[in-house]
């Protein structure tokens, strides 16, 4: 009588669909409190004191629930062939968002009730924000080749026994 073929018996232990999404689930909940939520109110805040946005609450809203959704899916189905590309997906848009916002800046805005302007320059820290996507866009790249010629590869790594 043989041992049965399973995954830890190649050395990793893959956690089973239901508990990959509820594990996306619990990370869906605080990503869109913090991409979509806390944004929104912010602009909303500002609009209704009558300052004028350089961004609209519904492309904040639109970037941050894509961003959300696409790091949730990342984590259902990082044992899979499919995390490259998801990873790619998530970084090319995170990538648009961050140009989207690269090209409203430097912003000018006037104060209401007075004829001054504030200028608020984000410029630099845009640029510097868009190094993070970029790796992930190369890490993505990187392990869709990796998973297309060597397929497995990677489990044990991620998923030790």
């Amino acid at each position: 009588m043989s041992a049965p073929v399973t995954a830890a018996r190649y050395g990793y232990r893959i956690p089973s669909l239901g508990y990959r999404i509820l594990g996306g689930a619990l990370r869906l909940v605080p990503a869109v409190i913090l991409l979509v939520g806390i944004p929104a109110g912010i602009l909303a805040f500002a609009s209704s004191r009558g300052i004028s946005l350089p961004v609209s609450i519904a492309t904040v809203s639109v970037f941050g629930f894509l961003l959300a959704v696409l790091g949730a899916a990342r984590y259902i189905v990082k044992p899979t062939s499919l995390y490259g590309p998801i990873s790619i997906a998530a970084s090319s848009v995170a990538i648009a968002y961050l140009v989207l916002l690269y090209f409203a800046s430097p912003y000018r805005f006037a104060i209401p009730g007075t004829q001054a302007t504030l200028g608020i320059g984000f410029t630099s820290l845009v640029l510097l924000l868009l190094v993070v996507p970029a790796i992930g866009l190369s890490a993505g790249l990187v392990t869709t080749i990796e998973d297309w010629k060597h397929p497995g590869e990677r489990l044990p790594f991620d998923y030790p026994a």
